[in-house]
């Protein structure tokens, strides 16, 4: 039965914000608090708030301890805000355990809470679900081939972290399958199996296998995918960000997204960037750069809420962003009007199904070429 477990959300920021919009992609779990720590200065406010979007009705709140008396579950999630984990977050994690909670983790973990965790919850008969994005195992692709992937797929890739690329893949899976398409889906954080769909895969981030294994063998994983589950279309979110953005922060230097760029060519492509003050040629350079790069058109851009912050970048030794209120993303829109593809605010939930509508609409024009 759908709902069936009453669950907290701890630490709450940014990061959480999407699973509170697309709750209903959780199976059998109804969010009933979301605790923040207070010097977060969150606390009172709705969730909507964090991210800058539309208010979704639910007040964030900092007694974890009155929480954890109204739920089943606990649900321990990845902040973007740094916090002292075995100040505010192991202690508590123990706590729920011991007080007969279920307990669900996508923070990395230390081997020994792990451990203990995992058996106070088999001595309580809860359950432990711990979700991590590490490859044990060493594996490498039978062959060298690449295979055709013959099911459309859609591209969602961002110019760094913090561009509501996870936001944009939950709402094209609920726009898709409101419009009855079956969804086939991988998405960029690594715990997307709790809302249903395929994570994008461990082996991508292995120290053990070359970079040329994992293009061959992100194709066959998604070869498999498409075999076994006949889908309509498929999306995928690509992880981090798609290119450098300056000698000091190098996003990785993009090269998750090269090697997907070599492993499967997509029917669309969704490109998400953060907010700046510059006009639309920044657009038009950034779609050059991504076709002689990745070999792709962008079909489509999103404007995130998200501005980086360099200053404070430089002064942390890591990106630092300000969130924006959705109304500047809705104003900073019609400055590219005159662009020759769309742009949407994936935060306003006209935008979202216009952006569905828009991909669809080109996959249809794709398949009708083709035919032609």
């Amino acid at each position: 039965m759908k709902n069936e477990y009453k669950t907290m959300i701890y630490p709450f920021d940014v990061e959480s914000a999407p699973l509170i919009r697309h709750s209903n992609f959780i199976d059998n779990h109804n969010i009933v608090n979301i605790i923040s720590p207070n010097g977060w200065g969150l606390c009172g406010k709705d969730a909507g708030h964090t991210d800058g979007g539309q208010p979704v009705g639910i007040i964030i709140d900092s007694d974890f301890d009155k929480a954890l008396e109204n739920c089943d579950t606990v649900f321990f999630t990845d902040s973007s805000m740094k916090i002292d984990l075995h100040k505010f977050v192991y202690p508590k994690i123990i706590k729920a355990a011991q007080s007969s909670k279920n307990i669900i983790c996508t923070i990395k973990l230390e081997n020994e809470i792990i451990d203990k965790v995992s058996n106070i919850c088999n001595q309580n008969n809860m359950f432990f679900k711990y979700f991590t994005n590490e490859s044990n195992s060493m594996i490498s692709p039978p062959t060298e081939k690449i295979y055709q992937i013959n099911t459309p797929v859609v591209l969602v890739f961002g110019l760094s972290e913090r561009t509501n690329k996870f936001e944009i893949q939950l709402n094209l899976r609920e726009n898709l399958d409101e419009m009855g398409y079956k969804v086939s889906q991988i998405g960029t954080r690594h715990y997307c199996e709790l809302m249903g769909f395929h994570s994008f895969p461990k082996f991508m981030y292995s120290k053990s296998i070359t970079e040329s294994e994992k293009v061959i063998l992100f194709n066959h994983y998604i070869k498999n995918i498409e075999s076994k589950e006949a889908p309509d279309v498929i999306v995928i979110g690509i992880p981090g960000g798609a290119m450098p953005i300056n000698q000091e922060f190098t996003n990785g230097f993009g090269i998750i997204a090269y090697e997907v760029s070599q492993a499967i060519m997509p029917d669309v492509v969704v490109f998400s960037t953060l907010y700046t003050n510059s006009s639309l040629e920044i657009l038009q350079l950034l779609s050059k750069s991504f076709k002689y790069k990745l070999g792709y058109n962008i079909d489509c851009y999103n404007i995130s809420n998200t501005s980086l912050d360099l200053r404070a970048s430089k002064y942390e030794e890591s990106l630092q962003y300000i969130v924006l209120n959705l109304d500047i993303i809705n104003e900073k829109k019609k400055m590219y009007k005159e662009l020759d593809r769309p742009v949407y605010n994936i935060l306003n939930k006209n935008d979202a199904k216009s952006m569905t509508n828009f991909l669809v609409n080109k996959l249809v024009e794709y398949a009708e070429n083709q035919i032609i």
